[in-house]
């Protein structure tokens, strides 16, 4: 969303850092004191309950911004966020980040709009679950995946995303048994094959269906 002067200025602040698959670019609870903006890989968004559970809030790949909701106060992380590959991020100190939208008005507008765009799908999906069923928020969940890391195949859609049942029971707020016996059936009704961390949607539009 960015011109390419304002890439360029934004790629000179900061440093690289690397992160192994399973660990933690940011701790929930601690100080927003800094902004990465993944280079390449995926990561998951991650609020653990007081008795341990853990709820998966979103994913995000290459291009996104971790930390910008509370880099403007150092306020306190509401989410751990966790790679689930290698990943590369770019890390800036939260008030780097915040001179270099203070001089580039036109970034700072994308960023609002990042911003807007996530709010509105996270109230889509509290709607649509809210009258849901396992299967129908799975099914939900495959859409969006699809259609955010979907990657064409010779019979049908693959997701790129190397996911687990406990990835995607978090992100819909089920049960990982409840999750395999939601993948069981569409399986079954040949909508989508799996295989370990790799899901290929079959039929996207039954999917889609179900999902509502």
């Amino acid at each position: 969303m960015l011109s390419e002067p304002d890439r360029v200025a934004l790629g000179k602040l900061g440093g690289r850092r690397r992160f192994a698959r399973g660990q933690r670019l940011m701790h929930q609870g601690e100080p927003g004191d800094r902004v990465l903006i993944l280079q390449h890989g995926h990561v998951k968004a991650t609020f653990v309950e007081p008795d341990g559970k853990e709820i998966v809030l979103s994913f995000r790949g290459p291009g996104d911004v971790l930390g910008e909701l509370s880099f403007a106060r150092a306020e306190p992380r509401s989410s751990n966020v966790v790679a689930i590959e290698p990943v590369e991020a770019q890390a800036l100190s939260a008030s780097e980040f915040r001179s270099f939208l203070l001089r580039t008005p036109s970034a700072a507008l994308a960023l609002i709009d990042v911003i807007g765009r996530r709010f509105r799908d996270a109230n889509r999906a509290r709607i649509r679950f809210g009258a849901s069923d396992t299967l129908g928020r799975v099914a939900s969940r495959l859409v969006e995946l699809c259609e955010r890391y979907g990657e064409p195949a010779d019979d049908g859609v693959a997701i790129s995303l190397p996911l687990t049942q406990e990835d995607l029971a978090g992100w819909t707020g089920s049960s990982r048994a409840a999750v395999a016996e939601a993948l069981r059936t569409m399986r079954e009704l040949g909508w989508i094959e799996t295989a370990r961390r790799r899901i290929v949607v079959l039929d996207l539009d039954a999917v889609r269906a179900r999902a509502g």
